[in-house]
Parts: structure tokens; C-alpha cells; sequence
């Protein structure tokens, strides 16, 4: 019985001593994982960004190694101002943005060349049918693409110095925050720009909708330029802003959203196509503009937005933009008619 004793309690101090070795190896790693990363602070200021942040969910932060490595991913979430990140020595490329590239946190866009910081883009998605318009090869459209904004750093880099200052355990904020003093003033700016088209309409009252699609523009942005890609697209859109003359017939109709820009060429090339749907169901013959010269851009604001006015009786009758008169005017509810959709023929 005893030599049984002495086998079992043998066996059972091997085990324990093989367990310590095991929980001691384990100890080390986290060790030094912790000891070569620095933690680095993150301050973000949305002030300029275009984007408000009561209406964001989450922020990232992507990191790129300058030796080609796998990006490093940090996301912001409940706190989107401030976060402490652990990254290893190395020197990166930084790119901050509102949001995440997950598909559940847009409508309209998706991300492409995630991998480089070069490449790494904003482009919008497909916009398969609005108003008369349905997609074909002679004229791609795409969505309005949400509001984004980002920031961009080329270079920035972690020393081991860094790594012994930021994890000593005395260290104030203030310290921490003056070792990385380049990602405590993050400031992302605007990567989309608005477009507003206003048509003034000589009986406007006599159409039920108005539908309208632009080309030349900018089909995404590449994020830490700020440049943008060069393959054109076009943008469909509704006028559904109204505001009536005193005789209750003649007036404007309107339309903002978010573009990516112009593309990069000058002078840029935009066509621009209105058709109006009357109120007895016939379609009015399509109204085309260049508006190549008619776009005004105005800088003055966070987000840079470009004008199309087309003035009803301008000395340029190129402009002008008459419906005729038909037997139903009164008591018509544009909003009612947004997903009316009529083929081009």
C-alpha cells in the first residue's frame, strides 16, 4: 500500500510541476507581447470631418507596416474621441475614418485595396434602378455614397524607447501623449462633397416628377489622398423639392446629395439629363444640359459642394425649361411618385 502511495503522490507532484512549466511559458509570451508594443494614444477631432458624430457608430484606426506587413486594425466603440492602442516597434503608415469597411456599416459604399495604405479606396456601389432610369452598359450608375471622412499619416514610428516610456507603470497620460504626438491630433477631413441641382420650370405644376441623371463624376476616393479614382460614373436622382411662384404654377425644383467629386480631369466633362413626367402620364421630351460651365463650386464650408442652377427665362434660352399645359395640375403629391420607373428607350 505504500509503494502505491509514494506512485500516486510522485505522479501527481510531476504533474504540478509540469503545469507550472506550462502556466510559466504561457506568462512569458503575454509578457513579451507586452513589452514590445507601445501604447500609443489616440485622439480624434471630428470637428471638420463633415460627418456628425452623434450620427456614427464606430471609428477605426489602420496602421500599415512600412515593411509590407498585414495592416493592424483598431477600432473605436462608445468612445469615438479617444483610445489607447497597443502597436509593436516598427514604422507605419496611419489612416483613421469614421466607421468600419464591414458592408453593415454603409449603404452605398464598399472598400477596395484594404491591404496598401496607397490603395486603399472608398468607391460607391451600383445603383441598379432609380426613378425612369434602370442600369444598362451605356449608362452605370451609382448610389449617393454616405457621408465619410479621413485622416492620413505617411509616416510614423515606434521605438523600443517608446514601448519602456509608455509601459512604465508611473506614467501620466500627459506622458504617454507626448511620445505620439502625431496621432493625438487627428483631424479627418471630408472624403465626399455635395451636389445640388436647382431647375427653375414654367408649369412646374403640370409634372408629377422630375428625374434627372449627371456623368462625369468620380466613382470613389482613394482615402489617404483624398484623390480621386478615375473611372467615370453617373448619378441618377429625383427633384423632389419644390417651391411654387404666387400664380401656384411656375417654380423650382431641387435636389442635394453626396458625390464623390468631379473626376480628375479638366476640364471635366458632365451631361446633364431631366425628364419630367406630367400629370396626364405622358413624358415630357428630355431636357439635356452641358453643365460643364454651369457648375459653381463653393469651398467656403467644411464640405465642398458644387451648384447646377438652371434659371427659367435666363437671356441664354439654353436654360430654359418650359412643361406644357396639361388637363390635371392641382393636388399632385410628388413624393407619392418616387418610385415611379419608366425604361429609356
Amino acid at each position: 500500500m505504500k509503494s502505491i502511495r509514494n506512485i500516486k503522490m510522485h505522479t501527481l507532484a510531476a504533474a504540478l510541476f509540469a503545469g507550472s512549466l506550462f502556466t510559466a511559458c504561457e506568462r512569458r509570451e503575454l509578457v513579451d507581447d507586452y513589452m514590445e508594443s507601445a501604447l500609443i494614444p489616440v485622439r480624434i477631432d471630428w470637428s471638420v470631418s463633415g460627418v456628425p458624430v452623434d450620427e456614427m457608430h464606430r471609428a477605426s484606426v489602420w496602421l500599415f507596416p512600412q515593411n509590407g506587413g498585414a495592416p493592424l486594425e483598431y477600432r473605436l466603440e462608445g468612445n469615438l474621441t479617444y483610445r489607447e492602442i497597443a502597436v509593436p516597434v516598427g514604422v507605419y503608415s496611419v489612416l483613421a475614418f469614421n466607421e468600419t469597411i464591414e458592408e453593415n456599416d454603409w449603404k452605398s459604399i464598399a472598400f477596395t485595396g484594404t491591404s496598401r495604405y496607397e490603395t486603399f479606396a472608398a468607391v460607391a456601389v451600383p445603383d441598379d434602378v432609380r426613378g425612369f432610369y434602370t442600369r444598362s452598359e451605356d449608362l452605370p450608375l451609382i448610389g449617393d455614397p454616405d457621408p465619410i471622412a479621413a485622416w492620413s499619416l505617411d509616416r510614423f514610428e515606434v521605438t523600443p524607447e517608446m514601448v519602456t516610456k509608455t509601459r512604465y507603470p508611473t506614467t501620466s497620460k500627459s506622458s504617454l501623449e507626448s511620445e505620439a504626438p502625431d496621432l493625438t491630433t487627428v483631424k479627418p477631413l471630408p472624403r465626399f462633397e455635395r451636389l445640388v441641382v436647382t431647375a427653375r420650370v414654367g408649369n412646374l405644376s403640370g409634372s408629377m416628377q422630375a428625374t434627372g441623371t449627371i456623368d462625369g463624376m468620380a466613382g470613389g476616393v482613394y482615402m489617404a489622398s483624398g484623390e480621386k479614382i478615375s473611372e467615370p460614373a453617373a448619378h441618377a436622382f429625383i427633384l423632389n423639392g419644390r417651391v411654387y411662384d404666387a400664380n401656384g404654377k411656375d417654380g423650382t425644383t431641387t435636389r442635394t446629395w453626396n458625390i464623390f467629386g468631379r473626376l480628375p480631369v479638366e476640364p471635366a466633362k458632365h451631361s446633364l439629363n431631366i425628364d419630367f413626367l406630367l400629370t396626364d402620364g405622358t413624358l415630357h421630351p428630355q431636357e439635356s444640359f452641358d453643365a460643364t460651365h454651369l457648375i459653381v463650386t463653393k469651398t467656403d464650408g467644411i464640405v465642398r459642394t458644387h451648384i447646377i442652377d438652371l434659371g427659367y427665362g435666363d437671356l441664354d434660352g439654353d436654360r430654359q425649361i418650359a412643361l406644357p399645359d396639361t388637363d390635371m395640375e392641382a393636388g399632385i403629391s410628388v413624393d407619392g411618385w418616387d418610385e415611379v420607373i419608366i425604361p429609356v428607350k
